[in-house]
């Protein structure tokens, strides 16, 4: 099974944001000419079924107020399109938050988006501790081991104006899956997108319940630093992903691939980056 573990359908109003600030572009090297034709799912079932993606991964994130009705959205776009599986996402100030990490487990979803920079809140607060601890205690109930995807992106403070606490640091992340060891914690952008990287490789260690994803890093870290990262985390913790719409199917599978190559990863290991992984985190 081929994934990707790592898809976005945003509006047009997000990336008209985007295009709108040219040094973040070019910092994440991000390929904005013709994403607002990528945006309907349908561009994505295609490209998926034209490049042999068996499964694309959504990630939706939301305000408190428009967590459920964006759950909804997603879902709906999985139930249309047969390679399109979707995330959940949730937020600390949302109302009956075990309500609703009740009824996706009972949608067959077992994983959820966060971005801390844009949903506003400070992952080493009490209340995301309570959400965590609630997500922890609902999937040891029902046998579900939840997948916690967390964006990354070290930079926002600067390009979106988020509050230096709201940022998914390294650090952050390594203490939270240390300390919730009954939640399977995805790194996304290989765990700190512009993140300094002695940093990175200091801070977030290999974990059993730590995994990274590719995601838009193999254009923003040196090739040497992404097959150091690729080496210390091993192939059974990585995920592919593109970050679409910014990236494209064709281009990451190769540029990927290469890395793993360099990496040393033998057949079977990229075999396990280009879907098993996935496979087994989700259930697919």
């Amino acid at each position: 099974m081929f994934v990707d573990a790592h898809c976005h359908i945003f509006t047009d109003r997000i990336v008209e944001n985007v295009k709108a600030k040219p040094a973040m572009i070019e910092e994440l090297k991000l390929n904005t000419r013709g994403a607002v034709q990528r945006l309907d799912p349908r561009a994505l079932e295609e490209s998926a079924e034209a490049n042999a993606v068996d499964v694309c991964v959504l990630l939706p994130t939301a305000s408190p107020e428009r967590i459920r009705s964006e759950n909804d959205r997603f879902v709906g776009f999985s139930r249309e399109f047969p390679r399109l599986r979707t995330f959940a996402t949730l937020h600390p100030e949302m109302q009956d938050l075990s309500g609703e990490i009740q009824r996706i487990f009972d949608l067959g979803i077992n994983g959820f988006k966060f971005s801390s920079f844009s949903q506003r809140f400070d992952l080493s607060s009490p209340e995301v501790e309570a959400m965590l601890t609630e997500l922890e205690r609902l999937g040891r109930d029902r046998a579900i081991p939840p997948v916690l995807v967390f964006d990354t992106f070290i930079r926002a403070d600067i390009h979106f104006g988020a509050q230096p606490d709201y940022l998914t640091t390294p650090s952050k992340l390594a203490e939270l899956a240390r300390r919730h060891e009954g939640l399977n914690v995805v790194g996304a952008h290989m765990g700190g997108l512009l993140a300094d990287f002695d940093e990175l490789r200091r801070v977030l260690l290999p974990a059993p319940n730590l995994y990274l994803d590719t995601a838009n890093a193999a254009h923003t870290l040196e090739h040497g630093q992404f097959v150091e990262l690729l080496r210390t985390h091993g192939a059974s913790r990585i995920l592919f992903g593109t970050d679409w719409p910014w990236f494209t199917h064709t281009g990451e599978r190769a540029l990927i691939g290469s890395l793993l190559t360099q990496a040393g990863y033998d057949s079977s290991e990229q075999a396990a980056v280009f879907g098993e992984n996935a496979e087994g985190l989700l259930g697919l």
